[in-house]
């Protein structure tokens, strides 16, 4: 992405992204996407590895959803897959998020 086009996608009211640093690193992230409809996407979040099983992840999940319902959309939503973390489906349990689909997806190699 260019660097314009990062400045325009960040700098949309749609667009969310919060930061966890710890001594000014960033060391987690959470980023949402359509802020301001009804349905807001989960579209990335994760934890610097060297930082995962602390805690962390559960605390940044927990501030920026509170800050994104603060919106008042109807859902907040997300996709995750077998490519995500192995804790990420229970993360996301413990964080109120329900499973709506399960399916099986192929791609040609």
């Amino acid at each position: 992405m260019s660097h314009g086009a990062l400045v325009r996608f960040l700098d949309a009211a749609s667009t969310h992204v919060y930061v966890l640093r710890r001594n000014d690193e960033a060391v987690g992230l959470c980023e949402f996407e359509g802020v301001g409809p009804p349905d807001v996407e989960l579209v990335h979040f994760g934890i610097v590895p060297a930082l995962q099983r602390r805690g962390l992840g559960r605390y940044l999940l927990d501030r920026a959803l509170r800050a994104i319902w603060s919106y008042g959309p109807r859902r907040i939503w997300l996709h995750t897959d077998t490519n995500d973390h192995r804790n990420a489906l229970a993360t996301y349990m413990r964080a109120d998020f329900r499973i709506y689909q399960r399916q099986v997806e192929t791609f040609p190699d």
